[in-house]
């Protein structure tokens, strides 16, 4: 991958094949991941009728608990930390909305990834959705630094000095490849 550049209203690189596969597993990961238990894994709900979403998720009046997956309790936190009560029902009325919209998120980006045609032809997004790409980049950064235990900078510098021979080390150069592909999308803005 190089970095993104941007051409008139499309910001665009180069992925291989491999990027593209895996970008693509990741995001399939992240998808089953936030749907898991609340029926929403692998559709954005229905979009196109908001009242009839904001008529379930009215209808259910029981407070919703944070999730038991710490990588789950990064992309989906407590709005108040100190107060379990608030906070649960807090998530009552949101944790539906940014389940989908991180659903949403990912599914536009895969369909960027679908019209690369495996790599061989170059990411193209439209100015109008990077926003997508930006949130989801960070969704997926989220996750892989959950699973590598990355909580602040020092953790960060501890994993990022790993030796090549650690099983982690893999994910660690995914963790380092999403934050290159963030920071370069951010400047091609």
């Amino acid at each position: 991958m190089h970095k993104f550049k941007r051409r008139g209203g499309v910001i665009s690189t180069d992925l291989s094949a491999d990027e593209v596969g895996m970008l693509e597993s990741l995001l399939h990961e992240l998808i089953d991941l936030i749907g898991e238990g609340t029926g929403e894994a692998g559709s954005a709900g229905d979009a196109d009728d908001p009242f009839a979403a904001w008529a379930e998720e009215l209808a259910d009046d029981q407070p919703v608990e944070p999730p038991d997956d710490p990588v789950l309790r990064r992309l989906l936190p407590d709005a108040y930390p100190d107060d379990p009560k608030a906070s649960a029902e807090f998530r009552r009325f949101t944790d539906r909305t940014l389940r989908r919209k991180k659903i949403t998120d990912a599914e536009v980006a895969l369909g960027h990834l679908a019209a690369t045609e495996g790599g061989r032809q170059d990411l193209r997004i439209p100015v109008e959705e990077v926003d997508s790409w930006l949130r989801v980049l960070t969704s997926l950064r989220l996750a892989v630094a959950g699973r590598l235990g990355i909580t602040d900078n020092v953790t960060a510098d501890e994993i990022a000095s790993i030796p090549e021979d650690d099983p982690r080390s893999f994910l660690v150069s995914v963790y380092d490849w999403l934050g290159f592909a963030q920071e370069t999308l951010v400047l091609a803005l």
